[in-house]
């Protein structure tokens, strides 16, 4: 990945016997107070170490601000990603079929990811997760993300692109030790300890690959129509949220099923596609309110951008849905921004 943040994390017992682990913060220098201000409320730690990432036009998915260890692990976590971001191809990996393949683990915390890398072309929504090669010329297609956590390994073959469940063991395992690490849960006060935090990390991710790639899984996977069929159809209601004509219809049109066969699907969640389209439109609004940039914006405009065509049944449903008008949650998100705002007069 870019800069320093594509290395390998080394062992701090090369530099230092004892050296705990600290929470740095880098946030880019060439962005203004109204995304400042708003990645400083995300923080989950009262204080860490700051510094400069630079620009963030240099940073790993163009992200405004970074949170990962100190000695660097290899996690990390990567706030604000731009939309749409290419990793270039790193022109010194070694690219032979039986050379080992570093292994970049990403996972959204919301919206929804779409990657495309060597010819394929692979979705991931919030809770799951998709393992690549970070040597190879990828692009990063971001809706509604406004954190992605990562985790960088050195692999020991050459696994390729693949998507991981949300159900994978081992995916569900990294995801509470990554946590735990990043929030200080976890004492990592020496060289040892931060040693064995990172070889667990890469063990989980072998135990998550090698779940995901068990023949009676992948059996399972072919038979099982509807997971696979469900994700997809989430994909592509993603990228059609603004359009008020959207439908199930035209959706099972465009897959070529039965209108009636997407709904069983959502029926097995316990849901139907109006509820779950009217809920993606609802949060993706809820979002864009909280979003600085589209301060100006009207909530009429807003509600119509995400395909509202009704803005009474809008403004109706969006309070059912989050205890309070959208002028309100603006209302309650500018005044959060200016109580964080440094007092002029100290």
């Amino acid at each position: 990945m870019a800069n320093a943040h594509q290395s390998q994390p080394s062992s701090c017992a090369d530099s230092a016997p004892d050296c705990p682990l600290i929470p740095l913060w880098l946030v880019a220098d060439d962005i203004d107070d109204t995304l400042r201000k708003p990645l400083e409320s995300r923080l989950p730690w009262k204080s860490v170490q700051r510094n400069s990432l630079g620009s963030f036009r240099a940073a790993p998915f163009q992200s405004k601000a970074i949170l990962r260890m100190q000695p660097h692990l290899g996690l990390m976590s990567c706030f604000d990603p731009a939309p749409l971001w290419t990793m270039p191809d790193d022109e010194t990996s070694d690219t032979g079929d039986n050379s080992p393949q570093d292994i970049l683990v990403l996972r959204p915390s919301d919206g929804v990811v779409t990657v495309q890398q060597d010819g394929q072309r692979l979705t991931c929504m919030p809770r799951e997760a998709i393992i690549l090669d970070p040597g190879r010329a990828t692009t990063f297609i971001m809706s509604d993300v406004s954190r992605v956590d990562c985790l960088l390994v050195a692999g020991n073959g050459r696994t390729g692109m693949r998507h991981i469940a949300q159900d994978n063991g081992g995916l569900i395992a990294l995801g509470h030790y990554a946590a735990a690490v990043m929030r200080g849960l976890l004492p990592m006060n020496s060289a040892a300890l931060t040693g064995l935090a990172v070889d667990y990390m890469n063990g989980l991710v072998a135990t998550m690959i090698d779940e995901a790639a068990a023949p009676e899984r992948r059996a399972a996977w072919r038979q099982d129509r509807p997971t696979i069929s469900l994700l997809s159809l989430k994909a592509d209601i993603e990228a059609s949220l603004g359009q008020p004509t959207l439908s199930l219809e035209r959706l099972a049109t465009t897959h070529g099923v039965t209108a009636r066969y997407f709904q069983k699907l959502f029926e097995a969640e316990g849901r139907t596609f109006s509820d779950y389209l009217l809920e993606r439109r609802l949060e993706r609004a809820f979002h864009m309110l909280r979003d600085g940039n589209r301060g100006d914006r009207a909530v009429s405009t807003i509600a119509f951008e995400v395909g509202f065509g009704d803005l009474s049944y809008f403004n109706r449903t969006f309070k059912k849905r989050f205890g309070a008008t959208p002028r309100e949650i603006r209302a309650r998100f500018e005044a959060m921004l200016l109580d964080a705002a440094p007092d002029a007069d100290a």
